[in-house]
């Protein structure tokens, strides 16, 4: 044992030089952790201020962007609202029941009666109406039903309690428009035989004048209960909203006890109820002090000037502010455990090590930023659910990339993009395989956007799929070349080279699936003396409205294009010989009722044949074409099918 020990105190003795050199090199390499603990120390506080500086403003930032949502979203949602109600107007001023009462004679009651009828059914499909009358150019009531929200009740008002408005406001305003402009009141209080109606009922009011052959005939007026309105505008889980008019009257509080101070003196206006926010009522003062102001005069667009004042609600406030503390002190916490021992190995760790990093890392982020600008390209989690979209995509699409996280790409899809199209994509991605073709998409100002795109199944470790990535180019300037080399550049429809390949595809699809179809040519009557009597411009015009009849008069999977001269070509998927003359008798009625031309009906003939097993498509375009002369030679302005003798001879060469 001896041997033993000798050596071991011969080595660590302390006056040796090994010993003294170790213990040099454990001093220096103290002193510079030392150094780094410190300034890690040092860091850290520094680090905590600016951390909570930056917590704050991201507070400020959450307040904003939440105002903002919200503006976006209550703007909406009033929007809707006032909308739906115009649309009533709008439908009840050009019904048939209104226009059987204005048509008919004074001593007939049945008009009237059917009048009431869509007044006492609107009612009760829109429980937001209370009022709804119909008043005479003279200011007199003619039809009036109230509705009370309360019970559910319907009052129709009868004739010797009908009562003269020619000098209410409303009527003298509303009479000063023009036909199809509406009118809205203020948003306030109803009154009931001179005294506010109890409990209090928030009332607006839409009207329209009513014309006939350009003669002031009355208007349609609606009492709406604002109430959805208000509580639309006061939906909010983060503020206190106050609605406001131009006067600084309160219409709206959080308290109720404070709202319609405009009725109630004592509940005191805006310089009484928020005398704090006097001289400070401009959008970026109010924001400094996370107020909120949001002007709805273009939602209401009844000159009474509301907007509304937000504040964040205090609990709302403190949360925020406490959940920032934790945040800060949390990450304080971090940066002080993770510093300490970092400092002791930084001392030692090579530089140039993290120089290279760092230049990767710039590498890195400049060549995704290149991407980012310039591949329109996005990344969704498996249920479609976007959560990155690239600048290149945003501004291709006219959004704010943040705004398109948590949405599908539903959002800028063109509504006429067929449902068949995403199945089939959906069944090939959600195989695990690549998608590639084309998208008809929508800008968020409603331009198309066509895209060549590819999408790619991503999957994890196990084989699971756990997102997608698109990655488009821009084909809108293809597809509007193509566009142009199939369309009639007069018509917008389809030009003859276009429908002799829709024809083609059908006949295809008939030996391959068995799809029966037909077509319908049509020929405007007398065309050539249009021309010759009102011009050639008169004559393109008669070829557009015809065509635009033709296209809004047709079903979905239809297709119309210009044929030549005056001729147009429906070519009818999945329809026999009955469905196609049925479709051409609508298309005939359709273009006979309307007014091409000031002083002259337009008419058309129609010459309808079935696609018949084997046949070629100019035989059968020649089978409707003979039909159309029978059409024409049985005096016009009819429909005849194609002759049976010769679809028998086809049928029998085939």
């Amino acid at each position: 044992m001896g041997l033993l020990v000798i050596p071991k105190v011969r080595l660590f003795n302390s006056e040796t030089p090994l010993v003294r050199l170790l213990s040099k090199r454990k001093t220096i390499h103290l002193r510079i952790a030392l150094v780094f603990v410190l300034f890690s120390l040092l860091i850290t506080f520094f680090s905590s201020l600016v951390g909570w500086h930056y917590q704050k403003l991201a507070i400020s930032s959450l307040l904003d962007e939440r105002e903002q949502l919200e503006d976006l979203h209550t703007r909406e949602a009033i929007e809707d609202i006032i909308s739906s109600f115009e649309n009533t107007l709008i439908a009840i001023s050009s019904s048939d029941a209104l226009d059987a009462v204005l048509t008919a004679n004074q001593a007939t009651t049945l008009p009237r009666l059917k009048l009431r009828q869509l007044f006492i059914a609107l009612a009760k499909a829109r429980p937001e109406l209370l009022q709804l009358r119909y008043i005479d150019q003279l200011g007199h009531e003619q039809v009036r039903v109230n509705h009370s929200p309360q019970s559910r009740d319907f009052q129709l008002v009868l004739d010797d309690q009908l009562q003269d408005k020619s000098q209410r406001y409303y009527f003298q305003e509303t009479k000063a428009l023009q036909q199809g402009e509406i009118w809205h009141s203020y948003v306030d209080l109803n009154f009931e035989n001179g005294e506010l109606q109890r409990p209090l009922q928030p009332t607006m009011r839409v009207a329209t004048p009513v014309y006939v052959n350009q003669m002031f005939r009355g208007i349609i007026i609606l009492n709406i209960d604002a109430s959805p309105l208000i509580e639309a505008l006061k939906y909010s889980s983060v503020f206190l909203v106050s609605l406001i008019d131009a006067q600084g009257e309160l219409l709206s509080h959080p308290d109720p006890s404070k709202s319609w101070s405009a009725y109630f003196p004592e509940r005191g206006a805006l310089s009484e109820v928020y005398p704090e926010l006097i001289g400070e009522l401009s959008p970026a003062l109010m924001a400094a002090k996370h107020n909120y102001r949001m002007n709805l005069e273009d939602s209401f667009n009844n000159q009474q000037g509301l907007w509304v004042l937000k504040q964040p609600k205090q609990h709302a406030l403190e949360e925020l502010y406490k959940n920032s503390r934790y945040a800060v002190l949390t990450s304080t916490l971090i940066i002080l455990v993770i510093a300490l021992p970092l400092a002791w190995l930084v001392s030692i760790y090579p530089t140039n090590l993290q120089t290279k990093l760092v230049d990767t890392l710039h590498a890195l982020r400049a060549s995704r930023k290149l991407l980012d600008q310039h591949i329109m390209s996005s990344t969704t989690n498996s249920k479609g659910v976007i959560t990155e979209f690239s600048s290149a995509a945003a501004k291709a699409f006219e959004v704010d990339r943040k705004s398109m996280i948590g949405k599908t790409h539903a959002a800028i899809r063109h509504p006429s993009t067929s449902t068949k199209v995403h199945r089939d994509l959906w069944d090939t991605i959600l195989a695990g395989k690549p998608w590639q073709g084309e998208l008809k998409n929508q800008t968020s100002s409603g331009k198309t956007l066509w895209i060549d795109t590819v999408i790619t199944p991503r999957k994890d470790s196990h084989g699971e799929i756990y997102a997608f990535t698109q990655i488009s180019h821009d084909i809108t300037l293809h597809k509007a070349m193509e566009a142009l080399s199939s369309t009639d550049s007069l018509t917008e429809t389809h030009n003859r080279r276009k429908l002799d390949q829709l024809l083609e595809q059908q006949a295809q699809r008939y030996k391959r699936a068995d799809e029966e179809f037909a077509i319908i040519i049509i020929d405007i009557d007398h065309f050539k003396q249009i021309n010759d009597i009102y011009g050639h411009q008169a004559g393109d015009k008669v070829l557009i409205d015809v065509a635009a009849s033709l296209k809004e008069t047709v079903r979905q999977i239809d297709e119309v294009g210009r044929w030549g001269g005056e001729e147009f070509l429906v070519i009818c998927p999945l329809t026999d010989l009955e469905g196609a003359y049925k479709l051409a008798e609508k298309l005939r009625a359709a273009i006979a009722t309307k007014l091409f031309l000031p002083d002259k009906q337009i008419t058309a003939s129609f010459g309808v044949a079935q696609y018949l097993c084997d046949e070629a498509t100019n035989h059968l375009v020649h089978r409707a074409d003979l039909a159309l002369y029978e059409a024409k030679s049985q005096g016009r302005n009819r429909v005849t099918t194609a002759p049976q003798e010769l679809a028998e001879q086809a049928q029998n060469n085939r």
